[in-house]
């Protein structure tokens, strides 16, 4: 069954140079060619893939005149070779002309060139704009850094962050939230807007809480062995003083 659907996969090619040439692979197809109503449909062990994305699902309707848009359900994983980002979700629609991929539902996104890891509950990507929105329990993660709110805007030609919806952004042990919090993940700068609370943990106040706590743990291990008094009123008893 592979080997038909390719070779009329191979037939149709030219209907996807349009936008740009891609591979089609599955298990099962159905295609329908009528006017305006122009689908196909391929199910099981879908694999999509051009010079610069790959995906792969459970299933994938590919729609439209000219085939740009695709719609993608169950395990689905979106490899971005050219912008080097890795998306997976269960569902995703991708207007290949638009250049647009949109979640609406969980999914995940690593962005491997910024050491970054997106979680949110809706996402829009727009690749010709290099920008990202993101709704909905939205959680960015990066080495000693962590972010949280309902919205947000990463620019990623600037990697920046604009966080609205209760923010909350943590790093390493400081903690800021405000209406609205924006982060140079280059620099980890942070400026605040609104309402703002936060807590500093500077590094000589961490310094003396650690001395502190080596201050006391040596008082205790003093404490349990004998001091020199208890040792000499030890000997004066052995010698009958």
């Amino acid at each position: 069954m592979k080997k038909k659907i390719l070779l009329l996969l191979i037939f149709w090619g030219p209907f996807f140079l349009l936008a740009e040439e891609y591979e089609f692979s599955g298990d099962f197809l159905k295609s329908v060619m009528t006017k305006g109503e122009e689908i196909t449909i391929l199910e099981g062990n879908v694999l999509v893939g051009s010079d610069t994305k790959k995906i792969s699902a459970g299933k994938v309707s590919i729609e439209g005149e000219d085939f740009d848009l695709f719609r993608c359900e169950g395990g689905v994983k979106v490899q971005d070779l050219e912008r080097d980002l890795v998306i997976t979700s269960e569902t995703l629609m991708y207007d290949n002309k638009q250049k647009i991929v949109r979640i609406d539902g969980p999914s995940e996104t690593e962005d491997k060139e910024n050491s970054l890891i997106i979680k949110c509950g809706f996402l829009e990507n727009r690749e010709e704009e290099n920008l990202i929105i993101l709704q909905v329990g939205v959680r960015i993660l990066k080495e000693d850094l962590a972010c949280r709110s309902e919205f947000a805007v990463y620019f990623r030609d600037r990697n920046f962050l604009e966080l609205t919806g209760m923010p909350v952004v943590y790093r390493k042990e400081d903690v800021f939230r405000a209406s609205k919090i924006s982060v140079d993940l280059d620099t980890d700068e942070i400026l605040m807007e609104g309402l703002v609370q936060g807590s500093l943990l500077s590094e000589e106040k961490s310094t003396k809480e650690e001395k502190a706590k080596e201050k006391n743990r040596a008082g205790k291990n003093k404490t349990a062995s004998p001091g020199k008094k208890e040792v000499s009123r030890e000997k004066e008893e052995e010698n009958g003083e």
